[in-house]
């Protein structure tokens, strides 16, 4: 039963409000402020009874009251709540940042202010529009991605009915549209721009011996340029048989603690530079952004081209520099793509790695020579055996 009451400190006022005490449709005991009239304020009550009543006996969805609450609320406060949700789920500030500011920015286009803005044509049309700006097919495709990922947190969060963008499609194929495909270098090419680093000025902060051995970490282990960021002198075992390079599970795209073997001669190389840095310091504390600025102005340096028709030589190439080089070592697939730290066989061997034709080749003698004539077999001679029906001459005595 719905009571009417004052609060104590307000019995004094007329003019103050009446609260009512209710049980609602979960049997839950609640207060809720009314007015400082005393009738209306019961009228409410009568109705706040009457609605809890008709949600428990399944007259009232209690669900819709939910959906109508999450209609009523701005886009923003639901974005805002997602990339909470991505943050908890264990992703790195960097990604929720990016990936909020990109729905963020696709949800304007589509002038969505509220959930129901969020439509199938509205979504289209923004994509088109992001496409008229000119961004590749890659990043469109990972745009979509992103608001899908929205739209599903939505309904399984219970704030929509359905899955609002289950059927939003991303234009056309990425791979007919790759403008920032990678190349890996050659070996001659890693080489130039490890000396060109070793032998340059300071450039974003980092010294040349400082950014030849960030080159060469990035080329031996493959990490990426936010996973090497993070690495302190602990990430590094350089002693024994088997030397690692580690990367915290909160720093690892991948988001596990990975740990990256290398060869024992670069970490013979390592070890002095590594006993000389601060402890518990990262050891390239730089941003990336810097860092690929250093790495344009060494490959500038080495006479290295920065984009050829085979690709773009960024930071990240040297990550497919490092899984080219193994899986042109003839390791079983298994091993490269463990030492790639890849989820699947197929990203491994079907975008990062760089196979010329003269390394096809060998892979050919394996064929049969197909410019061979067939065999042919000699016609056996059968020795008669008195059962068929030739005759023969009898050989006279």
């Amino acid at each position: 039963m719905a009571s009417v009451f004052k609060k104590t400190k307000d019995r004094k006022h007329p003019n103050s409000s009446w609260y009512i005490a209710y049980t609602d449709h979960d049997g839950v005991r609640r207060t809720t402020k009314g007015c400082p009239d005393k009738t209306a304020t019961e009228a409410l009550a009568r109705k706040l009874e009457s609605d809890a009543d008709l949600r428990r006996r399944g007259i009232i969805d209690p669900k819709a009251d939910a959906y109508r609450f999450h209609q009523s609320r701005p886009l923003a406060e639901h974005l805002a709540d997602w990339k909470a949700f991505q943050l908890g789920k264990g992703v790195t500030r960097r990604h929720a940042d990016e990936g909020y500011a990109r729905v963020v920015k696709l949800v304007a286009l589509a002038k969505a202010e509220r959930l129901n803005d969020l439509t199938l044509a509205r979504l289209q049309a923004a994509l088109a529009l992001l496409r008229g700006k000119g961004l590749a097919l890659r990043t469109i495709h990972h745009h979509v991605r992103l608001v899908k990922n929205f739209s599903r947190w939505l309904w399984r969060d219970g704030r929509t009915r359905e899955d609002l963008l289950a059927h939003l499609q991303p234009p056309d194929n990425p791979e007919s549209d790759r403008r920032r495909e990678r190349r890996a270098l050659t070996e001659d090419e890693l080489l130039r721009l490890i000396d060109s680093a070793e032998h340059g000025v300071v450039r974003c902060r980092l010294s040349g011996p400082d950014r030849a051995m960030l080159y060469r970490i990035a080329a031996g282990t493959g990490y990426r340029s936010e996973e090497l960021q993070s690495l302190t002198p602990e990430s590094f075992a350089l002693e024994g048989a088997y030397p690692t390079i580690t990367v915290e599970a909160g720093n690892s795209k991948r988001r596990r603690r990975d740990v990256q073997p290398i060869q024992p001669a670069l970490a013979a190389m390592l070890a002095p530079w590594v006993a000389a840095r601060p402890k518990g310091e990262p050891i390239f504390s730089i941003s990336r952004w810097a860092i690929l600025t250093g790495l344009q102005a060494d490959l500038r340096s080495a006479g290295i081209p920065y984009t050829t028709d085979e690709g773009t030589a960024d930071f990240h190439a040297l990550r497919h520099t490092y899984i080219t080089a193994l899986a042109k070592s003839n390791a079983p697939v298994k091993i490269v793509q463990t030492l790639a730290r890849h989820s699947t066989p197929v990203l491994t061997l079907g975008v990062y790695t760089h196979v010329g034709l003269y390394d096809q080749a060998p892979a050919l003698d394996a064929l049969p020579d197909l410019t061979q004539p067939a065999p042919r077999s000699e016609p056996t001679i059968l020795a008669p055996t008195g059962t068929d029906s030739a005759t023969f001459e009898e050989t006279p005595h």
